[in-house]
């Protein structure tokens, strides 16, 4: 009876309003789970649902549901009142729905197309002629779908935005930092500065150096990689986190090649132990951050490295919200690879010293593309992380 729930309430992603002529549809895969939490239960089970989206120019006018794991029910019509959608979410809710013997008391769901991820909350009663009883369920729901990209890209018109290239054409696509923990060529950079990369070139001294990926944390955003650079210097890794107020130095290379290929150092404090949404992966700094400082290193008085430059809160009217991945971060992910770093300076260095060391040991990163993952990657997400040059969107 609770499985027969659950699913019909899943079918309740629909709306029985009326569309404008002509509208465009696509189709959704979802498969995921529903876990029972009714009555100290703590059951899973799998479910699958296939949805067909109606949009009309650039809006979602409705949502069909066109299959689904309840072999037993058909689809229905369902009313939602007012479809909540933006470019990027679709949320639904319902309240004291009654159908039957089935009362829905509460309905909330989210569907982001940029990631595919959706995730609901239902809880509501179901009475029983065998026990003339009445039981009370509650469900969350969690599930992946397929087809929402190519719906993202639609609505937010991401295909009049791809870039003119072959698909099997390879390019120098975006730019990146790295940094030197060895005078052999091993480099610490973040994932998205290397994601999709056909190749990665490290530029040291005027030559270019082709990379070799060793190990990816996406989940913190990390990657090492090995060169054939040949450095008279290199980063050593702190073995503490950055403390707050603590005088930091970024290095990088911001915006890439659009103000040009030479190495800049800004400098700030450490303003939080904490990165976006209480990430605790992450501390933050007001120094200086833009596109293409991703990977760089932040760096003590000591020229020791405290975190990896990953990101920034891009808004309109916020200043000053930059984060780095923390030392104690970047030591697990080494140490699970066997990688080893150089032992930490314990005096405190010159500002010429750290200028020679940053220009040394911090080096510019060329992201090369098939024209194929380029347009995949924007289309997956307008807002990523990559520093695309500005002759391919353009």
């Amino acid at each position: 009876m609770k499985k027969i729930l659950g699913i019909l309430l899943l079918s309740l992603f629909f709306s029985d309003s009326t569309f404008a002529s002509n509208p465009e549809h696509f189709n959704l895969s979802c498969t995921g789970q529903k876990v029972d939490h009714s009555e100290g239960a703590n059951l899973t089970e799998v479910f699958f649902d296939d949805f067909k989206v109606y949009v009309y120019t650039d809006e979602i006018t409705d949502v069909k549901l066109t299959n689904t794991s309840a072999w037993m029910l058909r689809p229905v019509w369902f009313n939602f009142g007012k479809l909540e959608a933006n470019k990027d979410t679709i949320k639904l809710k319902i309240e004291n729905y009654e159908q039957g013997k089935f009362i829905l008391e509460s309905f909330k769901a989210t569907l982001s197309l940029s990631s595919g991820n959706y995730n609901g909350y239902l809880e509501g009663s179901s009475f029983s002629k065998k026990y003339n009883k009445r039981f009370y369920f509650k469900y969350k729901i969690t599930a992946n779908c397929s087809g929402t990209k190519e719906l993202y890209a639609k609505i937010n018109n991401v295909n009049n935005k791809l870039p003119n290239i072959d698909d099997n054409q390879i390019i120098a696509a975006s730019s990146g930092t790295g940094f030197l923990i060895s005078k052999e060529g091993l480099m610490v950079t973040n994932y998205h500065v290397i994601e999709g990369c056909s190749d990665v070139k490290a530029v040291y001294n005027g030559n270019e150096f082709v990379s070799k990926i060793l190990a990816v944390d996406k989940v913190n955003d990390l990657a090492i990689i090995k060169t054939e650079i040949k450095s008279k210097k290199a980063y050593s890794i702190s073995n503490e986190d950055g403390q707050l107020l603590e005088e930091v130095i970024v290095a990088g290379y911001p915006l890439g090649k659009k103000i040009s290929a030479s190495i800049k150092a800004t400098s700030g404090t450490v303003t939080a132990l904490a990165g976006l949404g209480d990430n605790y992966a992450e501390f933050q700094t007001d120094a200086a951050l833009n596109s293409g400082n991703s990977g760089g290193p932040i760096i003590n008085e000591f020229g020791n490295v405290v975190g990896v430059a990953v990101s920034k809160i891009q808004q309109e009217g916020v200043e000053s919200f930059n984060f780095g991945v923390k030392s104690s971060i970047l030591k697990i992910f080494a140490n699970s690879n066997d990688i080893k770093f150089l032992p930490p300076n314990n005096k405190e260095m010159k500002k010429k010293d750290l200028g020679s060391l940053i220009t040394e040991a911090t080096i510019y990163l060329d992201c090369w593309m098939t024209g194929k993952e380029i347009k995949k990657l924007i289309t997956k997400n307008e807002n990523s992380k990559k520093t695309f040059y500005s002759k391919i969107l353009n």
